[in-house]
């Protein structure tokens, strides 16, 4: 049964409410997504019950709210058990996604400076998503910061058709694939990245306060929605403050 008559509750009913576009479950889902990629669910996901009481919603909302959140890998749930969070694997978001989030999880500040948000025609860029090289794409840049301090830059390109409502987000903390998925209905569900070490421009020097030449680690990436190339996305990020840890297949047991 749902407590209506919980403040928190009703105070979180009225702002899900106030979301634009979509049903219940899908604002839920949303919020849900961004607790989960930021870490807040590192040790333990609630249950529906929970859920239900802290949206001030039913189960049956709940119950849809974690469908996309399964059916991309981000939470696992077995009959009987509460679900759990996905960690230490690869996801649609790649290592930029991963890297953002640990810096939340450290107790650091994350935030972002909007350096272009608008639409733009790169045919270049059209190209690599199959679209004519008129096409209109929505692109994002920002320097991303940690406790105000730069850590990397990143650029973006989507279909102008698929994010056009992303034009009036705020990203300084906002995150894209939080509004992506809030406004436009996209999910990115899997792509390409490839890795590689370069030295800084000297624009990018400027932006990220390190000297010409400094190692960047450039995370390029094609992201795809249902088999169609949808993101183009790089990031440059500070070697120097950033590692990239992954883990694969069975550990070995530590010596006795």
């Amino acid at each position: 049964m749902i407590d209506h008559q919980d403040p928190e509750a009703a105070s979180r009913r009225e702002a899900l409410a106030r979301a634009k576009g979509g049903p219940l479950w899908k604002s839920v889902s949303s919020e849900l997504l961004e607790d989960v990629l930021a870490g807040k669910f590192a040790t333990q996901f609630p249950g529906e019950l929970e859920l239900a009481r802290r949206y001030g919603v039913s189960r049956g909302t709940i119950r849809a709210a974690l469908k996309p959140l399964r059916d991309a890998g981000h939470i696992t749930a077995h009959p009987g058990k509460k679900p759990t969070v996905v960690a230490g694997r690869s996801t649609a978001f790649g290592p930029i996604y991963s890297v953002l989030a640990s810096i939340r999880e450290s107790g650091m500040e994350h935030s972002s400076v909007v350096l272009e948000q608008h639409l733009v025609t790169a045919p270049a860029v059209a190209a690599k998503l199959s679209l004519p090289p008129d096409a209109e794409l929505f692109h994002l840049s920002r320097v991303r910061l940690a406790d105000g301090e730069p850590i990397g830059l990143d650029e973006v390109w989507l279909p102008g058709s698929t994010a056009e409502k992303l034009l009036d987000a705020d990203f300084q903390n906002a995150s894209l694939y939080g509004e992506l998925d809030r406004r436009c209905g996209v999910v990115l569900d899997g792509g390409t990245e490839q890795l590689t070490a370069v030295p800084a421009s000297p624009a990018q020097a400027v932006l990220l306060g390190c000297a010409v030449g400094a190692p960047l680690l450039l995370i390029e990436r094609i992201g795809c929605h249902r088999a169609r190339d949808v993101e183009i996305r790089h990031s440059y990020v500070l070697g120097d403050r950033v590692s990239i840890a992954t883990a694969f297949g069975c550990k070995a047991a530590p010596p006795r």
